[in-house]
């Protein structure tokens, strides 16, 4: 697409200018006490939805039930995000951000607590997940909006990163503390501990977050032209088209083996969930050096590759290690390779797809995450998840990279 012309601006967007040059903008520092208050609900989603990963045969043995039911407890969450991601998005648009995610910190709370009463109905308790589960892409989805309203132009990537590290630090959280919690008082106790802090974080969020502060924190224009654009654009994009399926095949394994975790290695239950820890504690630093880096080279396809195609052999070692200690390091190395993937691989989407807006673009990669990930658990299985990451990483010698797709500004002016 040719740049624009100063010409070719359209007196509207002229007006949205010349409006927003007389607007004072002032940053707060009650910014911190919201994205805090956003990272302690979002931490929540989190350990509500892999709660009995790390002890999923004990669990299905407490509800007379087997572990393949237990993982829908999990899958639900994958399952109701597919259908509930846009209309989230949507309803946090038009009723903003605090009543808009608030809805689904409502549902974490409230449900997430009334889990800790089910006893051993387990239709009850599948009933509220379901429910949290419902919340959860209102969550999720708030980031952005949160950084936009109350951050300023230089720190939007940082709320935003420390918003993502907060659901990883969640997911630690329950795969190092869900088995101390079950051995020490059981099932009852692990539900009634994460419920109470389900709660409190609704609480704390209803009565301190507010929508936005009274002075905008950056000069923030929406671009109309971007949004314009029809969704089916995507798809006309082949590069985009096979990072779906990378999406589908990498994010779907990561989704797929932190739910089943005590199902791929029951031979270390009930320590299973230590494995999923140092995975997701490799995948932070990861996430900080080789996105870093992917940024500074401004590479994003050689990464892609590397990640799937280390991810293979590593896949078959963890699945023949018998040595505790051995797949704990395996694990930490598979995370720190395989988890900035993810961002490295929305951030190339959003390059590649300009104009249309990164919300669009980012929303289907990650259903198509959520879509292999439920299609995965079918199967959960370590030999089968290396020869998917082998096709996934053939296929992303397909692409180009994203300097192919150089990104102009649509208020650019031509020499």
């Amino acid at each position: 697409m040719a740049p624009r012309t100063i010409k070719s601006i359209s007196l509207r967007e002229v007006a949205i200018l010349t409006q927003n040059e007389s607007i004072k903008y002032e940053i707060y520092s009650y910014r911190w006490i919201i994205l805090i208050l956003f990272m302690f609900v979002g931490a929540m989603t989190q350990i509500i939805w892999i709660t009995f990963a790390p002890i999923m045969n004990e669990v299905a043995s407490y509800y007379n039930v087997d572990s393949d039911t237990i993982l829908l407890l999990a899958a639900s969450f994958m399952i109701i995000y597919i259908p509930v991601n846009f209309p989230a998005s949507w309803l946090i648009e038009k009723n903003g951000l605090k009543w808009g995610t608030g809805i689904g910190v409502i549902l974490t709370g409230v449900f997430g607590f009334l889990r800790a009463f089910t006893g051993s109905n387990f239709i009850l308790l599948m009933l509220c997940q379901v429910m949290v589960a419902v919340g959860q892409p209102f969550v999720l989805n708030s980031f952005t909006k949160l950084a936009v309203n109350w951050f300023p132009q230089e720190e939007k990537v940082t709320a935003t990163g420390l918003g993502t590290m907060a659901l990883f630090i969640g997911i630690i959280i329950a795969m190092f503390v869900t088995s101390p919690l079950y051995s020490l008082m059981g099932i009852e106790f692990v539900l009634l501990v994460y419920g109470v802090f389900s709660l409190i974080s609704m609480l704390l969020y209803l009565l301190l977050v507010k929508d936005k502060p009274q002075k905008p924190p950056n000069e923030y224009i929406r671009d109309e032209t971007i949004h314009s654009k029809p969704i089916k654009e995507l798809f006309r994009n082949r590069d985009f088209n096979l990072l779906l399926v990378l999406l589908f095949c990498g994010l779907g394994i990561f989704n797929a083996l932190l739910s089943a975790i005590d199902d791929i290695f029951i031979r270390f239950s009930p320590d299973s969930g230590i494995i999923g820890g140092l995975l997701l504690i490799g995948g932070i630093f990861g996430a900080f050096l080789l996105s870093s880096l992917s940024d500074k080279l401004g590479k994003r396809k050689i990464f892609l590759n590397i990640a799937l195609t280390i991810s293979v052999p590593l896949s078959l070692l963890l699945e023949f290690s018998d040595i505790f200690i051995l797949t704990l390091i395996l694990a930490f190395v598979f995370g720190f390779i395989l988890v900035p993937a993810l961002p490295v691989g929305l951030t190339y989407g959003a390059e590649i797809t300009y104009p249309i807006s990164e919300e669009i673009s980012n929303g289907i990669l990650m259903m198509f995450g959520q879509l292999g990930g439920i299609i995965l658990l079918i199967m959960p299985d370590m030999i089968l998840f290396a020869f998917v990451f082998g096709i996934a990483a053939i296929i992303s010698l397909l692409m180009k990279d994203s300097d192919a797709y150089p990104r102009k500004s649509v208020y650019s002016v031509e020499a």
